[in-house]
């Protein structure tokens, strides 16, 4: 086999690799059985410790799907192994709200760098507070 080849070969397989550990978060309301709303929350950017979601009329929500929206925050905490997040958006960010997932209740922490808090003072929030809630494990 030749150099190029196997480099290729290696340089697909690490890609491949690398994809699949960055799996694209999405959740929908309709197909969790909630008739009450209806939301699809999308990730459409993941770095480490942070996510940017798109949630199709986010400003338009109800109380019932905000609280909904933060068992979405939390499973996608607990998915990424973090045990606190934080929903920075403001009524005038539109559909996307950035999801910060810290590894300590702190602003401080470095997940927090170089985010955009929108003139916001961001709430941290511990996963426990709503694993039982939303039923959660």
């Amino acid at each position: 086999m030749n150099k190029t080849l196997l480099t290729t070969l290696i340089f697909f397989s690490i890609s491949a690799t690398t994809a699949i550990s960055k799996e694209v978060f999405s959740v929908s309301s309709k197909d969790r059985g909630i008739t009450a709303f209806d939301y699809v929350v999308t990730e459409v950017e993941q770095r480490e410790g942070v996510s940017i979601l798109n949630i199709p009329k986010f400003q338009e929500r109800s109380a019932q799907a905000s609280r909904w929206l933060m068992c979405v925050y939390s499973e996608l905490a607990i998915s990424r192994n973090a045990e606190y997040w934080s929903s920075i958006y403001t009524d005038n960010s539109g559909d996307k709200v950035t999801v910060v997932l810290p590894q300590s209740g702190s602003l401080q922490d470095k997940a927090f760098t170089g985010i955009d808090f929108l003139g916001t003072q961001p709430k941290i929030t511990p996963v426990a507070l709503f694993k039982k809630f939303c039923g959660l494990k």
